[in-house]
């Protein structure tokens, strides 16, 4: 079942981040940061959850309050949150993969909508990787009103398909399919639900304002239904 990376909780899940280190460190690495920060926080304990976990992260708001971990295949962390247009798993990912000194991938794919916006992205960070944000590998196909646009940075990796880079039609050189294989390369089974176990949910009590929908309300918003 498709469930990340436009699957059927989208906008959720457009962008997934993916930490290479059990769900007990990335928690615990997480909450020690948000508290030195000043955050008050409510961490909960999901259990075997997933895919139902997801709805946890409705209703969408910006700024984001809720950040979801979920453990992978015994070696990985997924990491999402509730951000309204389903795309900042970035910052929080690549902090903790930085202060962990363990790989981390960031991927998106949010699948044209009305307004002529898409976009498939695979990202690779990691110790070795350039400074200051320890980029390895950043490949991306995408749409900015209808305007395809293509990228392409670091070395290549053992498992990527370059011949596809050569594709006419940019929206054809990294689609949904090339990236679940390129994360099936890393160990990470995004389709496969067998591989999600334990979860854990950390909300922000924030003191400011957010602007916030319903899942039901953004899916309407982004023209998904």
């Amino acid at each position: 079942m498709v469930e990340l990376l436009g699957g059927l909780h989208s906008p959720i899940g457009w962008s997934v981040g993916w930490i290479e280190v059990p769900l007990p460190e990335v928690l615990s690495a997480l909450v020690r940061w948000r508290r030195e920060l000043g955050a008050d926080l409510d961490v909960q304990d999901l259990g075997q959850c997933w895919p139902e976990c997801l709805d946890r992260l409705d209703p969408l708001e910006a700024p984001w309050t809720t950040e979801l971990l979920v453990s992978h295949a015994g070696t990985w962390t997924c990491y999402l949150n509730n951000d309204l247009n389903g795309r900042d798993p970035f910052p929080a990912t690549g902090h903790l993969a930085r202060l962990l000194q363990v790989r981390a991938v960031i991927c998106t794919h949010q699948p044209m909508t009305p307004a002529g916006h898409a976009s498939t992205q695979f990202q690779l960070l990691g110790p070795d990787g350039e400074p200051p944000l320890t980029y390895r590998r950043t490949i991306a196909a995408h749409a900015q009103d209808g305007r395809w646009s293509w990228d392409e940075c670091g070395q290549r990796l053992a498992f990527e398909q370059p011949h596809r880079y050569s594709a006419r039609r940019i929206r054809e050189r990294l689609d949904r399919e090339m990236l679940a294989a390129y994360l099936t390369a890393m160990g990470i089974a995004v389709d496969d639900d067998a591989a999600y176990a334990g979860a854990a949910l950390v909300r922000q009590h924030v003191t400011w304002a957010t602007r916030s929908q319903t899942l039901a309300q953004a899916k309407a918003s982004w023209g998904l239904e």
